[in-house]
């Protein structure tokens, strides 16, 4: 009927186009050998920007396919909806790259109707994507009418595919992924997405890990082989050169809020590049006809990336700005707590930040006058301490941190003074927090603890800090209480707890924890806070509790946190001595601690006080040992952890699991493995471990002996790391040889270490080569490793006294 020039009703032709799109002619076979899906053809080759139907292996898409296509040629009437219920097919049988051609096909479509309708100009450059290169014939003059607007919601549903399975690998579904990113990358390299909406596409170029993977793209007019990844950064690299020269090769699209922001975080989070961010602001505030006024967005990406960078002048400024907008966070509350530090900390760590009335006092702890002062230049800051010197003519990443460290971000007027006043967002929040931690005042997070968070007086825990909470249970509302908790979400909780492990202050990160846990669980009450999408908490909530664990456990705590009686931390308060438990939050963790120790008082002591300093002591080990086995198996077996005690009505839909990393298994071993000292004191290379186990195995054949150092927790967290897919640390091998037999202490499937590391990273390089841990990769920050007391020393030594 369409060849014949039937005209047929839109409506008809959507309904045959999604019934045949919406079936599969692929029925499920059963048996060891039974392929559901056949075999998708290899993309090694030219041929991948040529839109084929017979790619499709399924017989029902591939004829709606057809009849698109059809309809397409002989000018019948179309409608978004067919074009989208095709994407949506296409993407769910994972055929990724004919989804991304047919939407190029409707943006090149939709790009002849505006030449020939309006401007009637022909495409330039050589390595503008054509008709010819799609294997399609140009659309008749009369069917050009019918030409569809290409959605950029469709291209968004691709680039959710894409990053979905942007993991590199010999799978179809990846090379279909990258080889699509880089069609979508060349678009928008020679200006054919005329759209302003490409922050997806942007995030997702920047976001594919550094792998040799190579894809095909044209060059010159000719279709050459090159590698993704170094491809990717060079057409951001362009993109940002054109917002910067007055007659680029090619002309700066046309870009919105969102675009620019992605730009902004990738010059200074990828790139290192301050003159690259000030080139992206100049350009969205001052260039574009009109400007684009910066949002919370902006500031946020500032205020992190000031702080990932070490320049303490981004970071000031932009406080500076958001002082205005911060009373409804909680975050005035947090800057009126700082208590000043020692001379040379506070000039490198927040020395720009005005600290005025706030100096540990009673009185300056509640006035709240100094909140956000005036930014004031610094004369250095921390990052120029902890780099090495290097002369100009340096080369590699030492150069990169000598124009860090020179180049500064240019902040024009309407970023300086905001047009209309700025709300911060939790963002803001994460941001603040961590911007504290990392400046070395984490204790002013746990000072106004209650102040920032006064939803946590819901949770039955002990810990109330050196400040009791100005609401109690029976005066705040629960449902509204955790309703606020779940409007948080979890990159919230993750810093807080994490300022929290830094101060040492178990019991409120305990306390925080719960509270994270409960706000997770009634996330996922259907309807309970429709504006909040089901969150999960991050695996770096989960680290920094067991590293604050591990800390007290082994003393690793501040002089003044140290107590002569409990051998613990002061946050024992005295008002925690009537606490009564009222849920199961007692039973691990520092709340057993408080609970036991308080039934410890109202005995009789008939022992001796170095006696009851031990006694209290262990007490306090076997405590925090209790909440990190709890943690530990609430990762590992996909479960919640034991204290948790929610009222809420509903059940969670859904668990999601939470991957537990490198850095979590470090932690586990920091806490429930001997001290690597223990069990050697000198260097021993990796050869001598593997003979020292083969040792060890031949002992107990012969003698059926268990290494003394053997745990059940260890063994446990080693069968973990495996079935998690790391190898078990060669350190730690030869106590495990005899109770695990035949087990390989190798994981069946390794997990794919793909870095995700910023551009301009030097080479891939483990942070930590110890026998006794994982190794683990530098992912956010400057891959500088921290300068030792000693060094620090010798260094400031050598600056007073000169050359």
């Amino acid at each position: 009927m369409i060849r014949a020039g039937i005209p047929i009703r839109p409506r008809t032709l959507e309904a045959v186009v999604s019934s045949l799109a919406t079936c599969s002619s692929t029925l499920p076979k059963f048996g060891p050998f039974a392929r559901i899906v056949p075999r998708k053809p290899s993309f090694d080759n030219p041929s991948v920007m040529q839109l084929r139907s017979r790619r499709v292996t399924d017989l029902c898409a591939r004829a709606a396919l057809d009849l698109l296509q059809e309809a397409r040629a002989f000018g019948q009437q179309r409608t978004e909806r067919m074009y989208r219920t095709m994407v949506e097919t296409l993407l769910m049988q994972g055929e990724i790259l004919v989804a991304s051609l047919l939407f190029v096909l409707l943006l090149k479509d939709y790009e002849v109707r505006l030449r020939e309708v309006v401007t009637n100009e022909e495409p330039g450059g050589k390595d503008y994507v054509t008709h010819g290169h799609l294997n399609v014939t140009l659309p008749p003059r009369a069917a050009l009418r019918n030409a569809l607007y290409p959605n950029p919601k469709i291209m968004g549903k691709i680039l959710d595919t894409i990053d979905a399975n942007r993991e590199p690998g010999a799978s179809s579904v990846a090379s279909q992924s990258v080889q699509s990113l880089a069609i979508f990358a060349m678009l928008l390299d020679t200006g054919q997405i005329a759209q302003s909406r490409v922050s997806s596409l942007v995030a997702s170029l920047y976001r594919y890990p550094d792998t040799t993977t190579c894809v095909w793209i044209l060059r010159d007019g000719v279709l050459v082989r090159v590698r993704a990844y170094q491809y990717f950064h060079e057409v951001l690299q362009r993109l940002i050169d054109s917002m910067s020269s007055k007659d680029p090769p090619r002309p700066t699209p046309r870009l919105n809020g969102r675009t620019y922001n992605s730009l902004l975080s990738y010059a200074l989070r990828h790139r290192l590049s301050p003159e690259m961010a000030s080139t992206v602001l100049h350009h969205m505030c001052l260039v574009r006809d009109p400007p684009v006024a910066p949002n919370v967005v902006t500031y946020n990406i500032l205020l992190r990336s000031g702080t990932l960078l070490r320049k303490m002048d981004i970071c000031t400024r932009t406080l500076a700005v958001l002082r205005a907008g911060a009373s409804g966070l909680g975050v005035e509350t947090v800057v009126s707590q700082l208590s000043p530090l020692p001379q040379e900390p506070q000039d490198v760590a927040s020395g720009s930040i005005d600290l005025s009335g706030a100096h540990g006092s009673p009185s300056g702890a509640g006035n709240n006058s100094a909140v956000f002062q005036e930014a004031k230049p610094c004369d250095y800051d921390s990052a120029k301490l902890d780099r090495p010197t290097t002369a100009p003519s340096t080369v590699g990443f030492a150069a990169v941190l000598q124009k860090v460290d020179a180049e500064a971000v240019a902040f024009p007027e309407s970023l300086e003074n905001p047009p209309t006043k700025l709300r911060p967002d939790r963002y803001t929040l994460s941001g603040f927090v961590g911007y504290l931690t990392a400046t070395g005042q984490p204790h002013a997070v746990a000072a106004a603890l209650f102040k920032l968070m006064p939803e946590l007086a819901i949770v039955d825990h002990p810990a109330r800090g050196m400040t009791v909470p100005e609401y109690t249970p029976k005066r705040l509302n629960r449902e509204k209480a955790m309703k606020r908790a779940v409007a948080r979400g979890p990159y919230v909780y993750a810093s807080v707890i994490n300022a929290l492990a830094k101060a040492r202050e178990v019991g409120l990160a305990e306390r925080v924890f719960i509270l994270a846990q409960q706000a997770e669980r009634a996330s996922h009450i259907p309807g309970f806070v429709p504006s909040v999408p089901p969150w999960r908490l991050t695996v770096h909530a989960y680290t920094a509790l067991l590293q604050c664990y591990a800390a007290v456990v082994h003393r690793q705590l501040p002089r003044g946190k140290l107590d002569p009686r409990y051998i613990g931390t002061t946050v024992l308060q005295p008002h925690e001595a009537d606490w009564r438990p009222k849920a199961r939050h007692h039973q691990h963790g520092y709340a057993q601690f408080v609970h036991m120790m308080n039934e410890q008082d109202r005995q009789r002591h008939v022992k001796t006080k170095p006696q009851l300093s031990r006694h209290n002591a262990m007490l306090l080990y076997r405590s925090l040992m209790s909440g990190g086995r709890a943690l530990l198996g609430s990762l590992v077996r996909n479960s919640k952890v034991r204290p948790i005690h929610s009222t809420l009505p509903g059940k969670m839909s859904s668990e999601h699991k939470v991957q537990p990393d490198a850095r979590f298994f470090n932690a586990a071993l920091q806490l429930f493995a001997p001290r690597p000292k223990r069990i050697s004191k000198r260097h021993r290379s990796a050869a001598y471990w593997h003979h020292r186990t083969e040792h060890v195995a031949r002992r107990h054949a012969r003698s059926g002996t268990v290494p003394r150092k053997w745990s059940p927790m260890l063994d446990k967290i080693a069968r973990a790391m495996v079935a998690t897919g790391f190898d078990v640390p060669v350190g730690y091998r030869p106590m495990l040889v005899a109770k695990w037999g035949e087990a390989s202490f190798c994981a069946q499937r390794p997990r794919k270490t793909h870095m995700y590391s910023p551009y301009a990273f030097p080479g891939a390089r483990a942070s930590d080569r110890s026998p006794f841990r994982l190794p683990t990769f530098k992912t956010r920050g400057l891959p500088i490793r921290r300068m030792r007391h000693r060094e620090r020393a010798t260094r400031t030594r050598a600056t007073e006294t000169g050359p």
